[in-house]
């Protein structure tokens, strides 16, 4: 190693060991550096703070500066030291403060009941405060349904009683004793309230609370029961039995039935309160007591088809009598409807049952009776009735052709000892019953009777083995015979008789004029007609005088056709002293030929009378022959007037 070099490295050693070394770094500049730095030997007092120097101010906020911790340290201290002192005031001093919270309302009473059980209530209000509680009042709302139990007509909605002052620390005690009404497993909610004030202040104060009773049974018992299964338009009952489950007598009951589409109501077993036949009063039921009621009707709708009636009972709401203010209890019964099992029509002289078949008097009418098997299965015993009845019907006008009239019921039966094949009918067997019957006016001219009828309803009963709670009998449709009225026109011709004067050779001459006066009248007898109207024509040779009667029957003539025209309208229907008789006149005018010498022409072609029956709605005809020369209904005609005789 060079002899500098090692000189260097011992004066750079003993520069750092030695604490007398010559000061070696101080002396030699640093290569990299062209600035001279001065190195502190000693400590020394650090120069006076400067607000204008930035660098020393931060860093003496820095020496200087108290953490987050710290000062979350010293306002916890001092927030402690506070509640302290204010807590040690209260629990010295704080005989005044009051809280709600120290207010306790506790009911004593079952947590379920019997509807229709009275129940007792025991309530105690407490005072924890160190005050007292001024000018109490405590109440108890009650739920709709609620009754005294000394009295259950009389409904409670509200009880209120004052207790006066409470005293720190004390307790007010009341009992109440109720009835409540509900449906079975309904909670009806008691809320009971205290209403105060304190000593020095003028407002009022409110606590409450909720007590819950569970109606652990329904007070009336609710039981409706049907057929499971009912065909169309098919007549039926519903019974609903109704039973007191009550201690108490329970005042103004209402059941309310809710019907399903296509239930037509007919009648009950007791008179409805509504138009509709939906709502019932029941009056009072006394405990242990049952009412029945049967609801008749009709149910139509598709195959198949469930309908639900459903029934409410409960406790008439004051002032409505149709609405029913707490409800007790709630059923409904399910029907279905299904195609009959053996399916009946009637046919009337050849038309539907359902169309309207209409009779006359003096004229038998066949009635055939169609049935169906409907069923999968066989029925056995089948019988098939048909009952008749009406005004126009008669015991003698009736002719079964293979089945048994039975007189005393008005019954026509086939069964299994006059057609033994019903005595096991295979599923979708056929067949055809059929009779006679002849309607009867059975009115007389003193006391006539107006829109008479038979009525023919058919019934089929059979045994369905395969079948339980359906009905064993089959309606059809229930068929009438409209007996329509009978309207007549007749006419005549007049010389001598009738409004007019009639001039003119008689008998007739050639080439000359003769006036006669045609009459034409109507009779009624059943029911009223409406839009009759007489048509006839005249031949060419006979004119129209114009002459017409009474003025206010309404006759006009048509020279282009010829055609005569009486527009009659409405003709009342017989009260058995003529008034529903009318009768018309017009005038006309005969000049013959030479051709019809010794003839007797005809002056008035066929009438025609057609109107519309009011009660059969059936379409009616009459008709009048043809009038001659020959008016043999006159008093003055002799044998030969009626020849047309040659001109002189």
């Amino acid at each position: 190693m060079p002899q500098e070099e090692h000189d260097h490295l011992d004066d750079l050693n003993r520069s750092i060991y030695d604490r007398n070394a010559p000061d070696v770094r101080s002396r030699r500049k640093m290569r990299l550096f062209g600035d001279r730095t001065e190195l502190k030997t000693a400590w020394e007092r650090p120069p006076e703070e400067k607000d204008e120097d930035p660098v020393l101010n931060a860093s003496y906020r820095e020496k200087h500066h108290m953490s987050f911790a710290i000062k979350m340290l010293i306002g916890s201290a001092v927030f402690c030291a506070v509640a302290l002192c204010v807590g040690a005031y209260i629990f010295l001093n704080g005989g005044n403060l009051i809280s709600a919270n120290n207010i306790v309302i506790d009911i004593s009473g079952p947590i379920s009941v019997a509807a229709g059980a009275p129940i007792t209530l025991s309530v105690t209000i407490t005072n924890n405060n160190n005050v007292a509680l001024k000018g109490v009042n405590f109440s108890m709302e009650f739920p709709a349904g609620t009754t005294q139990a000394s009295d259950t007509t009389a409904l409670l909605d509200t009880y209120k009683d004052s207790l006066g002052d409470i005293a720190p620390h004390s307790s007010a005690y009341r009992t109440v004793n109720v009835v409540i009404y509900g449906e079975q497993n309904l909670e009806k909610q008691i809320k009971a309230s205290v209403t105060y004030g304190i000593a020095g202040s003028s407002s009022t104060f409110t606590k409450d609370t909720n007590f819950g009773i569970l109606i652990s049974s329904s007070p009336i018992g609710l039981s409706p029961t049907s057929f499971k299964e009912i065909t169309s338009g098919q007549p039926f009952d519903l019974t609903v039995a109704v039973k007191s489950n009550s201690q108490n007598t329970i005042k103004n009951v209402i059941l309310k039935a809710s019907y399903p589409f296509g239930f037509a109501f007919a009648s009950a077993s007791m008179t409805p309160a509504s138009s509709d036949g939906t709502t019932f009063a029941l009056g009072d039921i006394p405990p242990g007591v049952s009412r029945t009621l049967v609801i008749h009707g009709a149910l139509t709708g598709e195959d198949s088809s469930i309908r639900a009636f459903h029934y409410t009972i409960g406790i008439q709401q004051p002032g409505s009598p149709l609405s029913i203010g707490t409800v007790l209890s709630e059923a409904e019964d399910d029907v279905t409807i299904q195609k009959p099992f053996v399916s009946l029509d009637l046919d009337i002289d050849g038309i539907p049952a359902t169309s309207g078949p209409v009779g006359q008097f003096g004229r038998s009418s066949n009635v055939v009776v169609n049935w169906t098997n409907n069923l999968q299965d066989t029925l056995s015993n089948m019988v098939i009735t048909v009952h008749l009845s009406g005004s126009a019907y008669s015991k003698s006008a009736v002719m079964a052709l293979n089945g048994y009239f039975r007189s005393g019921t008005d019954d026509v039966v086939w069964n299994q000892q006059n057609d033994p094949e019903l005595a096991s009918v295979p599923a979708g067997a056929t067949g055809e019953m059929s009779f006679t019957i002849s309607p009867v006016n059975n009115g007389t001219a003193a006391s006539p009777i107006t829109e008479q009828k038979i009525d023919l309803s058919s019934v089929v009963t059979a045994d369905r083995s395969s079948s339980s709670n359906v009905p064993g009998t089959t309606v059809a449709t229930v068929a009438t015979l409209k007996i329509s009225s009978d309207l007549s026109l007749s006419g005549r011709l007049l010389r001598s008789q009738g409004p007019f004067v009639n001039v003119g050779p008689i008998p007739p001459i050639s080439e000359q004029q003769s006036t006669y006066t045609v009459d034409w009248s109507i009779s009624n007898s059943l029911n009223p007609v409406s839009s009759a109207i007489v048509t006839a024509t005249l031949p060419p040779y006979v004119a129209w005088v114009g002459q017409t009667s009474p003025s206010t029957e309404d006759i006009s003539y048509d020279k282009n056709s010829g055609t005569v025209t009486w527009n009659v309208g409405s003709i009342a229907a017989s009260n058995g002293n003529g008034a529903n008789r009318r009768e018309a006149e017009f005038q006309v005018a005969f000049t013959p030929s030479v051709d019809q010498v010794g003839k007797y022409p005809l002056l008035v072609s066929k009438a025609t009378l057609t109107a519309t029956d009011g009660w059969t709605g059936a379409a009616l005809t009459s008709s009048q022959q043809y009038l001659t020369t020959s008016f043999s209904t006159d008093p003055a005609f002799k044998n030969g007037d009626e020849t047309v005789a040659p001109s002189k």
